[in-house]
């Protein structure tokens, strides 16, 4: 299962470049810090959905993997309660048409 989340751009660009470098060093002097640091309490950490993308569009979306719905619905509601994170949502099963 995966949690999708959308992060407002600045924040978004901010763990991206964290994510080239060392996330802990990029964070830790801003508020996205609070938001790694609630996802890993979680037991998930923010992947980017596209790697690398620098378009604010592209680069806003960050995955979590999550073992069961239940942890998935923890993840949704307490990063939800970012004012950085625009969205937050499981993702739905993989369905033929």
């Amino acid at each position: 299962m995966r949690v999708i989340v959308q992060l407002q751009e600045n924040a978004a660009m901010e763990l991206q470049q964290g994510q080239a470098h060392s996330l802990s060093a990029a964070a830790e002097e801003s508020e996205t810090k609070a938001l790694t640091d609630a996802a890993a309490e979680l037991g998930v950490e923010l992947q980017p959905l596209h790697p690398g993308q620098t378009h604010p569009l592209l680069a806003s979306y960050f995955t979590a993997d999550v073992p069961d719905r239940e942890t998935a619905e923890k993840v949704v509601n307490r990063l939800s309660q970012f004012n950085m994170v625009e969205a937050a949502y499981l993702k739905p099963d993989d369905e033929l048409p």
